[in-house]
């Protein structure tokens, strides 16, 4: 009888030991969660680059909060005709990054007037990161571009890259928009945070919700959205998600095969991309109700049905070229 009790004492211990990590765990990830969403990179990037047109800004946010940013004029043979970019970038940059990687190409490719501006507690900007103090941020670099270009709110195209994609569906949804330019970017926070730490309650948990599949159900602006097939960070489900819930008649969903959430885009992104751009100063392309343009008709419920098959621990990245360590 004696070896039954003392088996049952080890699994007991052992089982209790267990319940006791696991709860350290999760308050660690709770504790920690602001660090974890913006891993903010200080001062990397070139903060001087020779090859960047573009002028160091400082504007205050709602709170007061000091905010920095770079406004990157659009090409003088371009001004007669210049969109206007309030560009929100991914959580692992800072305006120097964001402008070398990809916001003075939307400068050039779409011939646009571009603020890219660093939420509090990232670049120069003063403060620490929270979702509410971001979305302020947001507001007030929309005022202050508006203010700079002579424009308002519904004159703007607002592009969100990664997370950056909660404060542009927010800015669309708040103030309006010309069009929104989503690249990698999710449904909610919570629910691309389930991806990664499936074995936490996180829809409960978090704090940073950004519920952008929420906020686009009444957003009736243009929509271009793109993703990568092989994102684990960001999984495309969630990108699909938000896009069926757009409302628009005049959405587009790019899927860039075999991308991950770090990968360059590939020329063809651009193509399309003037093309939709082009688009929003004539009849709208897509019959309100349905589901817009899809790119990638036959490829991707085939890849959808694959991912859907994989176990969340066999998930992992394609190569990093971009470098950037997060949402």
């Amino acid at each position: 009888m004696g070896h039954p009790r003392k088996r049952h004492k080890i699994i007991m211990r052992i089982l209790i030991a267990f319940i006791v990590l696991y709860i350290l765990l999760v308050g660690a990830l709770l504790l920690f969660e602001n660090y974890l969403v913006y891993p903010r990179p200080g001062m990397r990037g070139n903060w001087q680059p020779a090859d960047i047109d573009f002028e160091e800004v400082t504007f205050k946010s709602t709170d007061g909060t000091r905010i920095t940013g770079w406004y990157l004029p659009c090409p003088e043979s371009q001004a007669d005709t210049a969109e206007t970019i309030l560009y929100c970038h991914g959580n692992g940059e800072n305006a120097a990054m964001a402008s070398s990687k990809r916001a003075n190409r939307f400068r050039n490719e779409l011939g646009a007037n571009v603020l890219v501006y660093d939420y509090r507690g990232y670049g120069k900007s003063e403060g620490s990161p929270h979702e509410k103090g971001i979305l302020e941020d947001t507001e007030c670099a929309m005022k202050w571009l508006n203010q700079k270009t002579g424009t308002s709110p519904d004159d703007v195209i607002v592009v969100g890259h990664s997370i950056g994609g909660g404060p542009a569906c927010h800015a669309a949804w708040k103030m309006g928009a010309k069009a929104v330019i989503l690249q990698r970017t999710f449904a909610s926070l919570p629910e691309a945070a389930q991806a990664n730490f499936w074995f936490v309650p996180v829809h409960r948990l978090m704090r940073n919700r950004y519920p952008s599949a929420e906020k686009i159900k009444t957003c009736p602006q243009p929509l271009f959205q793109s993703h990568g097939d092989k994102d684990w960070l960001v999984p495309i489900e969630s990108g699909r998600k938000l896009f069926e819930n757009s409302p628009s008649d005049n959405k587009t969903f790019f899927v860039n095969p075999g991308g991950g959430h770090w990968d360059r885009l590939p020329d063809e992104y651009w193509t399309q991309l003037k093309t939709f751009v082009q688009s929003l100063e004539q009849e709208k392309l897509a019959e309100p109700g349905t589901e817009g343009k899809f790119l990638d008709n036959e490829e991707l419920p085939a890849t959808l049905e694959k991912l859907e098959e994989l176990d969340p621990t066999q998930r992992t990245s394609s190569d990093k070229t971009e470098n950037d360590p997060g949402f």
